[in-house]
């Protein structure tokens, strides 16, 4: 690729946390052409739309050093003349289970046959989004933000020819193609992912709710560890506090959402979690409140309060006393509960005193959220309100006809809605509404007997708030889901109806053909076919990820299970090399595979690396691909050397400091010591090893590997093989202990790996 396009980037902040930079630029187009292309990258994430049409999303997932771009074909979309490309760019500012943590650009050029006509620099004019809200929660600590978008704020057209945007401001040059970090520039390997419209079966349900009395969220993370941009989980030990205003007697219930407080103190008396949960009684006035959310292992950092309280009103002030701060304030953080620090403020009995602390913080606007959807639809309540609603029917079909939502005089509208089975991807809306309606959508998994399991640890919502009229509305952010609660809450006052045209879900997936066929006379076994044949093409995005919902994440061990799975069903190979090679990327910052890439979350496996070499030999050994064998192997060699030289100990076996876990068992797993699966694991990929280095030619390794592999399965039978059970225990802990467990995994282990 003869990249002419520099990268460029907003005027501003490097790399802004949750940022959408909206960026366009017109080009013009001779009477005849061909052949027009596109190629486009950006960091993190880019939407891409030509002439108001909607074009593409991407990248795919990468380590910042080897990014890729795609190329689309865009002679559909232009016309001679002059054209117009509109890029909204999502910095996340943040690491996340999909993304290393960069700097923001933007890279995108356009050819008409063969010759650049446009191409990214200062000419191009972006300004940030004015619709989307940037204080938002995490979604996970897995995936990046919460989405609310304000589309009274919309500068509407701004994708099309037309548009004025004599305001916006130039693009500023970060470099060239080839500039750091992104110092790699490779072509997309996958196909494109599919983008099919999906509408819900049915309206389960109709009914009046209101939200609880308030909810207040904020993130940990900048205050007890700041600078800290990573995915890595931490722990700290910390305190938060606020101050209630009562304006007269109430019953007040608090509770937490996502991480949990291990206590509270209200005016100096203790409470549980689930004695807040059930209510305290508070008296005209003030009260101060301080909860411990310490935690030695976190990894979502936001923290939500979730008020709700019968008579009267309650606000609440910040402890330091200024009306312009955040209503919380962070105490710490302290090397312990035990720190002197610690226990004084724990004990605190005053806004005085917390005030007075010499750990004590104000936390940042902007690192408060605008709102916790999730929250506000979780904790609502049915009020038994009058809905009345015409023609939902309409939301089921891909037709013009329109659902119709009128205000209540008793809370907001709730539709439950089910699209039929689990899907992955965007979800987009038509409607037509007065000014100002607020439409949040938590989306979910399962529901049995109108029992909803919310996802608890995943913010799989959106907020809209409209502007009148008719609007359309795509939501750039992948959910995985089956069910969703649309919520609408009309401004007071409000007469006019909300009508909904449409509200659908593009399914995006690999685009898998269904080679493989299955049918028998048993109707249970088809109907298990169909459903693990979708839930594969679910776990199949950009590369093989763990589950559609909670974490969208490259896990690396279950890929290997995942594309099994795929060679049988699809007889599909390229998703599987994909993530392969992007696995072995990986051993560029660790000496073994990580558990899952690309991530910010720096952690191994040891079973996932090792099954990663296992993987690598049964894609060679179903598809032949000696290019592939000859580009992973280097990888492969490396992992080798670095287990041979820096973990086998003085008995021969592996030992390794690291993530031993092999399944959800109740298995003797330390995270130190020799673990007995791993070593078996170890043996078999050896093989493996040997078998890939046999093909490409160099026997001297393949030998090299057998005699590691037999060495270390002697040292696995005299010193893991116990006598008495005839069995294999399942560890050696690090003090030399004998691990009194006998683990059926640790037995399939040694009759899979023998």
């Amino acid at each position: 690729m003869d990249w002419k396009a520099k990268w460029i980037w907003y005027p501003g902040e490097e790399a802004p946390r949750n940022f959408f930079w909206a960026v366009r630029h017109s080009l013009f187009l001779p009477a005849r052409f061909e052949r027009v292309s596109l190629h486009i990258t950006a960091d993190t994430r880019y939407t891409l739309w030509v002439n108001g049409r909607y074009v593409g999303h991407g990248p795919v997932r990468a380590f910042p050093h080897r990014w890729r771009y795609d190329t689309y074909d865009i002679t559909p979309y232009v016309c001679t003349g002059e054209n117009v490309v509109a890029v909204l760019v999502h910095h996340f500012g943040h690491s996340t289970f999909q993304y290393l943590q960069a700097r923001g650009g933007l890279l995108a050029q356009v050819e008409c046959d063969g010759q650049v006509v446009a191409a990214t620099d200062e000419t191009w004019k972006g300004i940030e989004h004015p619709a989307y809200e940037r204080r938002m929660p995490r979604m996970s600590c897995q995936q990046a933000w919460a989405e609310m978008y304000d589309a009274r704020r919309e500068p509407v057209h701004w994708t099309s020819a037309g548009f004025d945007d004599s305001v916006w401001q130039r693009a500023v040059v970060v470099g060239e193609a080839g500039c750091a970090p992104w110092k790699e520039l490779l072509p997309r390997d996958i196909p494109f992912l599919t983008q099919e419209p999906v509408q819900p079966v049915r309206v389960r349900r109709v009914q009046a709710v209101r939200p609880p009395k308030q909810v207040w969220t904020f993130d940990l993370k900048p205050t007890f560890l700041p600078g800290d941009l990573s995915a890595n989980p931490r722990g700290f030990t910390g305190l938060v506090a606020t101050v209630l205003e009562c304006s007269q007697p109430t019953r007040l219930s608090l509770r937490s959402v996502f991480n949990g407080f291990r206590a509270l103190r209200l005016d100096g008396s203790e409470y549980s979690p689930q004695q807040a949960a059930a209510g305290m009684e508070l008296s005209a006035g003030e009260h101060l409140l301080v909860a411990d959310v310490s935690a030695p292992f976190y990894h979502e950092w936001f923290f939500g309060f979730v008020l709700d309280y019968g008579k009267g009103d309650v606000r609440l002030r910040s402890p330091l006393g200024r009306e312009s701060d955040y209503p919380f304030v962070s105490i710490g953080p302290f090397p312990s509960a035990d720190d002197g620090g610690f226990r004084a403020a724990w004990q605190v009995t005053s806004p005085a005193q917390v005030a007075a602390h010499p750990s004590v913080h104000a936390i940042a606007w902007e690192h408060t959220a605008a709102a916790n959807v999730f929250a506000e639809t979780v904790f609502a309540q049915p009020t038994g309100g009058v809905v009345r609603v015409e023609s939902l029917d309409a939301l089921l079909a891909a037709t013009p006809d329109e659902a119709i939502v009128y205000p209540t005089q008793d809370g907001d509208v709730e539709l439950l809605l089910d699209f039929g089975k689990e899907l992955v991807g965007f979800f987009e809306m038509e409607l037509h509404a007065p000014e100002g309606v607020v439409i949040d959508l938590n989306a979910f998994e399962y529901m049995e007997d109108r029992r909803i399991q919310w996802t608890f640890g995943l913010h799989n919502t959106f907020r809209y708030i409209t502007r009148a009229g008719w609007q359309s509305w795509r939501s750039v952010i992948r959910r995985g889901f089956r069910y969703a609660t649309l919520t609408i809450r009309f401004p007071q006052g409000a007469s006019e109806p909300v009508r909904l045209r449409g509200l659908r879900c593009y399914l995006n997936t690999y685009p898998y053909a269904y080679r493989g066929q299955f049918a028998c006379s048993d109707a249970l076994l088809n109907e298990i076919w169909e459903i693990s044949r979708h839930t594969v093409r679910l776990c199949s995005e950009d590369t093989f990820v763990d589950c559609p919902s909670y974490e969208q994440t490259f896990w690396v061990g279950d890929a290997r299970n995942e594309s099994l799975f795929s060679y049988t069903a699809f007889g599909d190979y390229r998703l599987a090399r994909r993530c392969l090679l992007l696995a072995g990327e990986s051993l560029w910052r660790s000496p073994l595979v990580e558990s899952q890439v690309p991530s910010g979350w720096q952690d191994i496996l040891t079973a996932w690396s090792l099954l990663w070499t296992i993987a690598c030999e049964e894609y060679y050994r179903f598809t032949g691909d000696r290019a592939f064998l000859e580009q992973v192997y280097p990888a492969v060699r490396q992992q080798n050397a670095n287990i041979h030289e820096r973990f086998i100990n003085g008995q021969g076996l592996l030992e390794i400091e690291a993530w031993n876990m092999l399944d959800w068992a109740p298995m003797d797993t330390p995270r130190a010591g020799v673990v007995t699966h791993q070593n078996m694991w170890l043996v078999e990929a050896w093989r493996r090893s040997a078998k890939m280095a046999r093909i490409l030619g160099k026997d001297a390794e393949a030998e090299l590997y057998e005699r590691w592999a037999q060495e270390l399965r002697e040292a696995i039978n005299a010193h893991l093989w116990d006598p008495q059970t005839q069995a294999y225990i399942d560890c050696i802990h690090a003090d030399g202990r004998r691990s009194t467990v006998i683990s059926q995994q640790t037995q399939t282990v040694a009759y899979l790996c023998d």
